[in-house]
């Protein structure tokens, strides 16, 4: 079964930056999980006021979720992005469902 993901990201004000993955990151993603349809971005969205960023994402199944769970470079961005957006006040909210 597929596990299909909502990331939705709030943050106070416009002039607080998103969390941003390095070039680096970017692209193990894309070679280790994208271009292999392991895990895919469906949808990537900002509110019209600029505060909720909502990201809509799927793993192929669960043995794929696992290897991204599993993952030391994934794990490194995830902690990453969780100490910025403590550090600048932005909420995460994720939801997870399978199909």
């Amino acid at each position: 079964m597929a596990i299909n993901g909502t990331i939705k990201v709030t943050r106070q004000n416009t002039s607080t930056n998103w969390h941003v993955l390095t070039s680096e990151v970017s692209g193990y993603i894309k070679t280790n999980f994208r271009d292999n349809n392991k895990r895919d971005i469906s949808s990537d969205v900002t509110s019209a006021d600029g505060l909720v960023r909502t990201i809509t994402y799927t793993f192929v199944n669960q043995a794929a979720k696992n290897e991204w769970v599993e993952d030391t470079t994934v794990q490194s961005m995830l902690n990453a992005r969780d100490t910025y957006n403590v550090a600048n006040n932005i909420d995460l909210e994720r939801t997870e469902t399978e199909s």
